[in-house]
């Protein structure tokens, strides 16, 4: 084990990330860790495991000790091929993986958390791509994830590919697993390296930064590393604490700031921005207290910048909301339009939330609590139901939003009467 205990200096290195005796690329594993010891030797295993190295490219691993007071150091001197650096004092994840990609020679850079693995093929299959795609800054990927309720989960479904700086910054819920990136070592260089005040958010707002400079390419097909979920965890940690509410609108604004002003950027500014708000509901909602957070916040929002009752996904929020107080309360019709004298007052001071829509946003929170109330309250739902309609004119005006809400009480009623009649299943 190579061992170094200083702080590496930044500078830009001489070779070419392409190994000295062969035209093999070279790949820079860079695993931080603090007071993870028994987990840190699972980390190194998974990276020496690694199929085709030596054949297909060169790997080097670097392990940086943030500070820990544990026996890493011992777990680490384990493995003889492993470059040990030790900070001097604790500086955070952001500031141990930048230590590491200092030091790092490769041309390619993989990151690796200390409870994080790479799968066995990850390497095999990510670097002949990079290889054979130089317009691709960074590979990523699907992730096995352990520890949550729904055990092996697949994550994520999906991701886009190419110039992605729009879906990326349109896309705020955390969708970003750096131990399924592979990196081009310059571009740290070029995008500047991991903030280190941004704890938990720091790797959404280094893909930002990336996907601003270079495409990115998605591998689905199946995971190449394995995640394990904690809600003592860092990622979890610092949605329940509030952190993350508080970073999030910083990291995007900051990212928004290198558009141009133009109507196109603005579009996009207005996408973001409404993606934050309904990002943090959703934190709220699953981690924050429910309800009376996610409403007040709501509330709040749309008092500051009453467009966001224009964009798609915070009235997602507003019906989710309303659904709730109606299927919680003896009189669901008034719940709903308490709520909604409510966003009324907030958003008063928006000469385009005339009376037509917030009449249509009534109707439509009120067909939202009568759609999600046809199991909690069967009969209940149809009275709601007619509600919306006698509440919002535009049925009228487009029967066939009346035919559909029709459909999806008819779909549910014959639902509810299966479940209650299993003979008809």
């Amino acid at each position: 084990m190579s061992q170094d205990v200083s702080q590496p200096q930044q500078g830009k290195h001489s070779d070419k990330g392409v190994s000295q005796s062969t035209a093999r690329p070279l790949v820079s594993v860079v695993i931080p860790t603090y007071k993870r010891a028994q987990l840190l030797r699972k980390a190194i295993i998974s990276a020496l495991a690694q199929e085709k190295a030596g054949e297909l490219f060169d790997l080097e691993i670097i392990v940086v000790d943030d500070c820990s007071p544990d026996d890493t150091a011992q777990v680490a001197a384990e493995f003889p091929q492993v470059h040990y650096i030790r900070l001097p004092k604790n500086s955070g994840a952001s500031g141990a993986r930048n230590a590491g990609i200092k030091r790092a020679k490769g041309k390619y850079v993989a990151l690796l958390d200390d409870d994080d693995e790479f799968l066995t093929h990850k390497l095999m299959v990510q670097v002949p791509i990079l290889e054979s795609h130089p317009e691709i800054g960074v590979l990523y990927g699907q992730s096995v994830v352990t520890g949550s309720d729904v055990p092996l989960l697949l994550w994520p479904e999906w991701g886009p590919s190419g110039n992605v700086f729009e879906a990326f910054v349109t896309r705020t819920d955390d969708f970003l697993h750096p131990p399924t990136w592979l990196v081009r070592r310059e571009l740290f260089e070029s995008a500047g390296f991991f903030d280190e005040s941004k704890a938990g958010m720091e790797h959404y707002d280094m893909a930002l930064r990336i996907a601003a400079r270079t495409p990115w390419m998605f591998i689905s097909g199946g995971p190449v590393a394995r995640g394990r979920y904690s809600q003592q965890g860092l990622w979890y940690s610092t949605i329940a604490n509030g952190t993350n509410e508080q970073q999030l609108p910083r990291i995007i604004e900051a990212a928004l700031a290198g558009l141009p002003a133009t109507a196109e950027a603005d579009r996009v500014r207005r996408k973001a921005r409404a993606a934050v708000c309904a990002s943090i509901a959703h934190q709220r909602w699953w981690a924050g207290g429910g309800l009376e957070p996610t409403r007040t916040y709501l509330l709040t929002s749309l008092r500051a910048a009453p467009w966001l009752l224009r964009e798609a996904a915070v009235v997602e929020w507003v019906n989710r909301i309303a659904s709730t107080l109606a299927g919680s309360s003896s009189q669901p019709v008034r719940a709903v339009k308490a709520f909604w004298s409510e966003i009324r007052q907030a958003t008063a001071g928006d000469p385009a939330a005339h009376t037509f829509a917030l009449r249509r946003l009534l109707g439509e929170m009120l067909k939202a609590a009568a759609i999600s109330m046809k199991r909690g309250s069967p009969r209940t739902a149809p009275f709601v139901a007619v509600s919306a309609v006698l509440n919002d004119p535009s049925y009228w005006v487009h029967p066939g939003r009346l035919l559909r809400l029709y459909r999806a009480l008819s779909t549910h009623r014959v639902s509810t009467e299966g479940d209650r009649n299993p003979s008809l299943s």
